[in-house]
């Protein structure tokens, strides 16, 4: 190795050793100054003359020095501030030593004082801050298959740091007094500088110190985190994971890491905000919907790695060692489970058909299947997460629709920790952030209609997550003005989805909403309007086997409730037999069953068969004839009819008989069947054979079209 190497190297030891350094923790301290030692001595004996690069090269070795003996002789008024000027000194160490290698080093042309002061000038309020920040590299970086398992955890960890940081922000906008809150979010940004810095990920490094900059005043009580000031580091927030996915995404693809072009515009507005000026350069966009994705699945991992590794232990759980697991081995973990309930099944059917002379052997299996039933319940608990990341993205959301749309709204959350499996965290997502913007754009009024009305001026809009009936329920009530019936029907009835003159209850009113293009909305603005967010809300929910009903009231608010099933893998269902075949009906969709009378049945013109079931006409399927399959009575008074509802809209299945009620792992049909009107997978019984599943929204659309 050269002199030009080891110089390198020793400032990349130098660099690794100052992020470990903080105010209250001094502790690698005296390996700094070593290492600053043997960089001076480095210095000396390389193998060039006088020249501008050697002597910028040691007077920033010196003045590192120098910073540090002040800092461990404790003649320094702000230890931080001292740290910083050190890590930037050596920052400019790094720049200087890869100049070793270009031809014209000797002749290099950097401003002395710039670089020896570690690129610091004075603001106003005395406080030190970045005023040449590294500009973008103007050279591609590519990520090497070495340092690629680091980049990984970096980024891991840094997204950790940037939720806890976003949410510390949120909340410091309705706690502007609470100093802890302002030092979680110093703490963020601090953490991935540092490990930015030991990456020489210099973009990010760069982004992160000018927020911290920026927030260290904040600490100190020279400028308060409200307003433009806030809004800047949650633009940081944006930027940050904007990046975070950008270099994620060349990790797996091994391409150059791309250059932020707004990233000069935001460090500039960053500055700006740290010597209390406007800035006349705006802030860059927010991130995109690909962005959160990328950065909700690694955050949604390291959450499943955690949950796998704890095994749903409690009391010391938080002392456990935590493992991570990728989701593809825990997904196989479900299926596989999945078949070996389907097995172990198989062999209680074949001992339960079998002589008596086997006894002992039907105990041993009833126990082996109490064990297999527990493996599965843990195993679907791997996949649990809490609905937090989701709702605190809802909370950004509101606060920014709130100041774009110039109104006042508390946005509140309840139940964050409730969980649920992650595919339909995943897929909720995009149904809430419709229904948040709505609540915000039609529900809630300005402060000046809400004053007059006799509101509190700010509206308030309330997000809940809790476990109901073995279902989750998210419900989104705000108190603004509530639906207009009268313009829904309206609307409806100019566009053709309502006949005039037709009496619809207020429910059915208020569902008329969900119809594609349908919008109430008096003009369309840049949040809403079009009429193309509803119905995509309904087809989602429905997609994850939910419901979503509304109530609203005039003028006091309007509240829509989500139910929606634990996880997409079971479900528990109704076994009825036609003749020889069986099939599943969700037990979530039955409402009654019984066998009806010769006088409950009637035609009715127009709408076929019907049973009158106290005191409503509800419409009768033949399902038999539907399935293709043989029933052993065709006349429903001999027969049994199973009441189903979804979405309000009943209707009655004809069954020979109700068998056992039971837990069954979906299966899908494949491709090679498509799609079969009425029936949504299939389930695997005990003896071996495919049982069909019931799809009861395609049945009630059905009868409802007889």
């Amino acid at each position: 190795m050269n002199n030009d190497d080891t110089l390198i190297q020793l400032v990349e030891q130098a660099a690794c050793c100052v992020n470990m350094l903080g105010p209250s923790d001094l502790s690698d301290a005296g390996q700094l100054d070593e290492i600053l030692g043997r960089i001076d001595r480095a210095i000396h004996g390389l193998d060039r003359g006088p020249g501008q690069l050697m002597t910028q090269l040691e007077g920033t070795t010196a003045d590192a020095v120098q910073t540090l003996k002040q800092v461990l002789q404790q003649e320094v008024e702000d230890t931080s501030l001292a740290l910083d000027a050190i890590a930037k000194a050596i920052c400019s160490l790094q720049g200087l030593a890869r100049k070793l290698d270009e031809p014209d080093a000797s002749d290099v042309s950097v401003t002395a004082a710039s670089e020896r002061s570690g690129g610091e000038t004075v603001a106003s309020e005395g406080v030190a801050v970045d005023a040449s920040a590294p500009s973008p590299n103007s050279e591609a970086m590519t990520i090497s298959e070495e340092d690629a398992p680091l980049v990984v955890d970096f980024i891991t960890e840094a997204c950790e740091h940037i939720e806890t940081a976003e949410s510390a922000l949120l909340e410091l906008e309705n706690h502007p007094e609470d100093d802890e809150l302002i030092n979680k979010i110093f703490r963020g940004f601090h953490t991935i500088k540092g490990m930015a810095g030991f990456l020489n990920l210099t973009e990010i490094g760069s982004l992160a110190h000018s927020a911290e900059n920026l927030l260290d005043l904040a600490r100190k009580g020279k400028l308060v985190m409200a307003a433009e000031n806030s809004d800047v580091v949650f633009a940081s927030v944006d930027m940050l994971k904007r990046m975070l996915a950008g270099l994620k995404d060349c990790v797996e693809s091994g391409a150059p890491v791309p250059v932020q072009d707004q990233l000069p515009a935001l460090l500039e507005t960053l500055k700006a905000a740290a010597e209390g000026r406007a800035s006349t350069v705006s802030a860059p966009p927010p991130r995109t919907k690909e962005d959160d994705e990328t950065l909700d699945g690694i955050l949604a991992d390291k959450a499943e790695a955690k949950k796998a590794s704890s095994g749903g232990a409690t009391g010391h759980a938080a002392a456990e060692e935590k493992i991570k697991v990728s989701t593809t081995r825990l997904d196989n973990l479900i299926n596989m489970t999945g078949e070996l309930v389907i097995a172990q099944l198989m062999v209680a059917e074949e001992i339960n058909t079998g002589t008596a002379s086997v006894h002992e052997l039907a105990r041993k299996v009833a126990h082996q299947g109490k064990i297999v039933r527990e493996l599965q319940e843990l195993s679907m608990s791997m996949r649990m997460v809490p609905v937090q990341g989701v709702f605190q993205k809802m909370t950004r959301l509101a606060r920014d629709l709130s100041r774009k749309a110039d109104k006042r709204a508390d946005f509140v959350t309840i139940g964050e920790e409730t969980e649920l499996d992650r595919t339909v965290v995943d897929k909720i997502a995009d149904p809430l952030i419709h229904m948040v913007r709505n609540s915000l754009d039609h529900g809630i009024e300005s402060s000046d209609a809400r004053v007059r009305a006799g509101k509190d001026p700010a509206g308030h809009v309330e997000l809940r997550a809790f476990h109901q009936a073995g279902n989750i329920v998210i419900e989104i009530e705000d108190d603004g003005k509530g639906l207009d019936k009268d313009r829904i029907l309206k609307k409806a009835i100019d566009q053709g989805v309502v006949e005039p003159g037709q009496e619809l209850p207020d429910e059915e009113v208020f569902k008329l909403v969900f119809h594609p293009g349908l919008s109430t909305a008096e003009k369309i603005t840049n949040v809403s309007g079009r009429g193309v967010g509803m119905d995509v809300v309904k087809k989602n929910i429905e997609a994850l086997r939910g419901k979503i009903e509304i109530s609203s009231t005039p003028g006091k608010g309007t509240k829509f409730t989500i139910r929606l099933p634990l996880t997409l893998a079971v479900i528990d269902g109704q076994v009825v037999s036609i003749g020889a075949q069986r099939y599943i009906i969700p037990i979530n969709s039955i409402v009654r069953s019984l066998r009806p009378t010769r006088q409950q049945i009637s035609s009715v013109q127009g709408r076929g068969e019907m049973i009158l079931e106290r005191g409503e006409l509800i419409p009768l399927v033949r399902l038999y004839r539907l399935l293709g399959a043989v029933p052993n009575e065709e006349d429903p008074t001999e027969a049994l009819v199973v009441v189903v509802e979804e979405d309000g809209k009943k209707c009655c299945l004809l069954v020979d008989d109700l068998l056992a009620q039971q837990q069954v792992v979906i299966k899908n049909l494949g491709d090679a069947l498509g799609r079969v009107n009425g029936v949504s997978g299939g389930a695997i019984m005990g003896d071996g054979k495919v049982c069909l599943i019931l799809d009861i929204p395609g049945l009630v659309a059905l009868a409802q079209a007889m």
